[in-house]
């Protein structure tokens, strides 16, 4: 028997009779199981992104809700009322204007993002057993505004309606109670630092956009993808005038907890009403105790 040949370097050693490699009997399973992860992984990843995508590029539409038209008047309600026409930038601002008793204060009323002004008769009827005017207005792009809702833009229209209430309506400033409603609360937080109303007064509102849609999407990075903020967390300090929150226990849309912690950094002097029933409706249709509790703070404030 010839002995073994002895590999040159470089040559191959495929002349050993070597036996066949053959693979583990469970490796075509194993693999298979890698590939589907593998392939979950992905969809995972693309769905996600595609969420991100989607919100990041119609965060407008999931804020702004605006419907055109109304659906009544103030006349329907048994309230005699004038036609204002709001000029704020390039665009008419749809109004309404209802003078209260001489000398009593003045609301400057903020919407929120799906309502408009002939969705507000219970608020008038509050604000009308109290004595008070009321300056209804829809931003743009609401009712019957022109024009496309932004934040900036709504910031606009609220500096054009405090312009008319105050020069073509002739209503001193310190007569004035801007109110905000949910969204309408971001709205008025700013007027309310740009100038000196009488009082503000706050409603089912939130800390700030992003801190909603955080609750909404706790799986996104919400505070890096938003582009709308109406950051009322940043801006309730810087209020100078008497503040009333008013918060309901069972809101589901903005949780109390937005309410509660406003009211914890705004500066005194202020004040809390927690009401229960729906986000749209614990005020509107809040009963006596809530009307008490509104007048209680109003008719506390005195008129310049």
């Amino acid at each position: 028997m010839s002995a073994p040949r002895l590999t040159e370097p470089g040559e191959s050693d495929t002349f050993l009779d070597l036996p066949e490699r053959r693979s583990k009997p469970g490796g075509a399973r194993h693999g298979w199981w890698g590939r589907l992860l593998r392939s979950l992984l992905v969809i995972l990843l693309l769905a996600y992104g595609g969420v991100a995508i989607h919100l990041y590029f119609n965060q407008g539409s999931k804020v702004f809700r605006p419907s055109k038209g109304l659906t009544a008047t103030p006349t329907d309600w048994g309230i005699p009322f004038q036609e204002i026409a709001i000029p704020s930038d390039k665009y008419r601002l749809h109004g309404w204007w209802m003078p209260g008793a001489p000398d009593q204060p003045v609301i400057l009323f903020f919407h929120g993002n799906a309502s408009v002004i002939s969705g507000l008769k219970g608020h008038v009827a509050l604000f009308r057993r109290m004595g008070l005017g009321v300056l209804l207005f829809d931003y743009r792009g609401y009712g019957l505004s022109e024009g496309e809702p932004s934040e900036a833009g709504l910031y606009a229209d609220a500096e054009a309606a405090w312009n008319v209430l105050t020069g073509q309506l002739g209503i001193p400033a310190g007569r004035v109670i801007t109110y905000g409603h949910s969204l309408g609360g971001g709205v008025a937080t700013w007027l309310a630092i740009r100038h000196a109303p009488q009082a503000l007064i706050l409603e089912g509102t939130f800390l700030s956009i992003p801190a909603v849609g955080a609750e909404l999407y706790p799986y996104l990075p919400i505070r890096l993808m938003s582009s709308i903020w109406f950051d009322n967390a940043s801006r309730i300090g810087q209020i100078r005038v008497p503040l009333l929150i008013i918060h309901s226990r069972d809101d589901t849309v903005i949780f109390p907890r937005h309410g509660r912690e406003l009211f914890a950094m705004a500066p005194e002097p202020k004040t809390f009403l927690e009401t229960s029933g729906s986000h749209n409706t614990s005020v509107s249709q809040g009963g006596p105790e809530v009307e008490a509790g509104v007048r209680g703070f109003v008719m506390g404030l005195g008129v310049e």
